[in-house]
């Protein structure tokens, strides 16, 4: 299991990198939340947080974490399900956490496409 060492101000939080869901920019905070719904606040930037979750990862492998507008990370690996309709993305372990987040719809129909054109290019 991937973990990450992050000092926040008076506390030293160990990210355990797997299990993150998805990060929210949260002005020159970001929220971490993992797929269990557990949830860490960072006093950092999201694009500070999401450059050190990219770098932990070997140029080898391709990183999970795709960002979705200016406040959104998620992470591709429990992605579930994209709702144009209901403007939802969900997230699951495939077990018994689940979780939903609202988002624009032009934005999930962006990131669909993308799915799709990627998907398309690995057959």
């Amino acid at each position: 299991m991937k973990k990450i060492c992050i000092n926040n101000r008076d506390e030293l939080i160990m990210l355990l990198v797997d299990n993150i869901a998805y990060i929210l920019a949260d002005g020159n905070y970001t929220k971490i939340v993992y797929i269990t719904g557990m949830q860490v606040v960072l006093s950092i930037g999201i694009t500070k947080v999401e450059k050190i979750i990219s770098d932990s990862y070997p140029s080898s492998s391709v990183c999970p974490f795709v960002r979705l507008g200016r406040s959104v990370v998620i992470n591709q690996r429990y992605l579930y399900n994209i709702n144009l309709l209901k403007h939802r993305l969900q997230l699951t372990d495939g077990e018994h956490d689940c979780l939903t987040l609202q988002m624009p719809k032009q934005i999930l129909k962006d990131y669909k496409t993308l799915i799709t054109k990627t998907t398309k290019q690995q057959e």
